[in-house]
């Protein structure tokens, strides 16, 4: 028994390993066609319109929840004490370095990730892939390039209109409930917070959107046999999307700080 789980675990390294190899083919694969610009523009502006509509209100409702809990929690601590206007710079600094740049990312994993995943698993086993092929048809430039593109470019702008929401929402949970005053509130936050504070959340935000991508592209690709391989794929996709996130969110901050 002690052996046969050894075997087992061996085989899910190597198994982890191999994906990882694949998703780096792909992702050169797709910088390669990107840097010599060989993408449909057209397909691009359509990927973008799908992604932005399909992403942006499950975004927009998790970080005004998470608005509402900072303001909940925290409020009536920050002004009891008498620092109620410090409470702007920490709902700004938490929601634009970790929470909203995390959470909305992992939104856009189960809600878009998920769908392109599914989309691609069954273009494998239908076959639709290699008919492709046949026609000489690079599939992640024809299918993925404008996809990630897509996510790359406009996961950022969402992510960032988020962090303003979820700041918002939280200063209104707190002026309702304990009248904090709005010029304090702002205060503090154009006092302390920085340029690069906003570009860390643009950059993780973009990165965090690459990663789906290719989790979902390697995960949907590599899919042999019918509907419950199907199903594996997208359910894989959200796990590994979260570890993947988590994961690289610990490195950009370690570098960060």
């Amino acid at each position: 028994m002690p052996l046969m789980g050894f075997v087992s675990i061996q085989k899910n390294i190597e198994e982890l390993l191999a994906l990882v190899g694949r998703a780096a083919s792909n992702f050169a694969q797709i910088t390669y066609a990107i840097a010599w610009g060989r993408f449909n523009i057209a397909s691009f502006f359509k990927e973008a319109n799908i992604f932005v509509y399909g992403v942006i209100i499950p975004v927009m409702v998790i970080s005004i929840a998470l608005g509402v809990v900072i303001g909940v929690q925290l409020g009536p601590e920050f002004v009891s004490k008498g620092i109620g206007s410090k409470l702007g710079i920490l709902s700004a600094l938490t929601m634009t370095r970790e929470l909203i740049p995390v959470v909305g990312s992992l939104m856009i994993a189960t809600q878009y990730g998920t769908g392109l995943a599914a989309e691609l698993a069954n273009m494998q086993i239908t076959e639709q892939i290699d008919a492709l092929k046949v026609f000489k048809v690079n599939h992640l430039e024809y299918l993925i390039v404008p996809k990630f593109l897509a996510a790359v470019i406009f996961s950022p702008i969402i992510i960032w209109l988020a962090s303003i929401v979820a700041v918002a929402s939280s200063y209104i949970t707190v002026w309702l409930t304990e009248d904090l005053s709005f010029k304090g509130f702002m205060g503090s936050i154009w006092s302390y917070i920085k340029i690069s504070d906003v570009t860390l959340c643009l950059i993780k935000s973009a990165v965090f959107a690459a990663l789906i991508i290719l989790i979902a592209t390697t995960l949907g690709l590599n899919v042999k046999g019918g509907a419950k391989e199907v199903g594996k794929a997208t359910t894989m996709t959200v796990i590994l999307s979260f570890v993947a996130i988590v994961a690289v969110d610990f490195v950009i901050t370690s570098i960060y700080l």
